[in-house]
């Protein structure tokens, strides 16, 4: 008998867990209204994605081998300077840790004036003593 009731009771523990559970009845889509703002979410992301991806073909043709150097001398605008670290374009025999994309001039700025939220500068190489 006891073993009975021990079954009862993991039974009836089972079914109130199923139903606790469990999933209510249909759950309506969204309005009208809802549908076509997210349609119109879409509209722009697909624009948005394909002018990314004309960028990347276009514009991320390269890339430069660069490297984290220590002894740069640094100026700062009070005059005063340092020595620093500083990243640069590796020279012959040295091992890169990182690439700098090149994507020059033009391609930063169509990039800038896209409003992808990505944001390039042009850098130029400054004379340094390392």
């Amino acid at each position: 008998m006891k073993g009975f009731a021990l079954l009862v009771a993991a039974l009836a523990g089972a079914a109130l867990l199923y139903v606790t559970t469990a999933v209510g009845g249909p759950q309506a889509g969204p309005t009208r209204a809802e549908f076509n703002a997210l349609k119109k979410q879409v509209a722009v992301l697909k624009k948005d994605d394909t002018a990314f991806q004309g960028v990347l073909a276009t514009c991320f043709t390269g890339a430069v081998p660069a490297a984290s150097f220590d002894g740069y001398e640094y100026r700062a605008t009070d005059g005063s300077t340092i020595v620093t670290s500083a990243m640069d374009i590796i020279g012959p025999g040295d091992t890169p840790t990182m690439y700098l994309l090149d994507v020059g001039q033009a391609c930063a700025s169509v990039v800038n004036e896209a409003k992808l939220n990505i944001h390039m500068r042009v850098f130029r190489p400054v004379k340094a003593h390392r």
